[in-house]
């Protein structure tokens, strides 16, 4: 990438070669770009004397990409093909609610103690972790595009279930994070245990963290 001039280029170039490798190997592009965007490190966007934030700029180009024209028409070109039946999607609500739910605890669970028993953060930090894990990015509408529309490996119902699933899974991530940034930064508290013995799942109390500071 040279002093950083050509940064956005060569990240736009690497993800569109392994898009078309993973399209060799008969996978979807989205699958090569996304393992691309994986692979890539901020790390490799600092230069040695070279002013500016190269990672910040090229990121800022991509999103804009992203956001404003691919991602747009990919989803404009996904809707085109799709015509929702009320009387399916009233058919599915138990297995949406079902599914949703399910996932919900699972994954809040699973992001949640993996951050605090692998990453060694708090319990607060694991549980915000964990919502912030819930959404579904646009790989699962490629896939779902993949086995619906392109292949027909998925029935109807399924599908509008996973649809389902997805858009409440993406709208409960603001909802949560927002509803936990008061216990988050403390101004709420949620804990259990006795007081001797006492679990934090909340950033714990400031007079805590001083009366333990305090010599015998």
């Amino acid at each position: 990438m040279g002093g950083g001039q050509h940064a956005t280029l060569g990240l736009l170039l690497i993800a569109l070669l392994i898009g078309l490798l993973s399209y060799y190997f008969g996978f979807h592009p989205a699958v090569g770009a996304y393992m691309a965007g994986l692979i890539m490190k901020e790390e490799y966007f600092h230069f040695h004397d070279v002013p500016g934030d190269t990672y910040k700029e090229s990121e800022k180009i991509v999103d804009n990409v992203a956001f404003s024209w691919i991602g747009p028409v990919f989803f404009v070109q996904l809707g085109t093909e799709i015509a929702f039946e009320q009387s399916i999607l009233v058919s599915v609500i138990p297995q949406i609610i079902l599914l949703t739910f399910g996932l919900l605890f699972v994954q809040i669970v699973s992001a949640g103690l993996a951050a605090r028993y692998t990453g060694n953060f708090a319990w607060h930090e694991s549980i915000m972790i964990g919502f912030g894990m819930l959404g579904w990015a646009e790989l699962a509408f490629v896939v779902m595009d993949i086995g619906y529309v392109q292949t027909q490996i998925i029935t109807t119902d399924v599908f509008y279930t996973l649809m389902g699933t997805t858009f409440f899974l993406n709208v409960s991530v603001p909802i949560l994070i927002a509803w936990w940034k008061l216990y988050f930064v403390g101004e709420k508290l949620m804990s259990m245990g006795s007081r001797e013995n006492i679990t934090y799942f909340s950033k714990p109390p400031q007079n805590l963290f001083k009366a333990q500071k305090k010599p015998p």
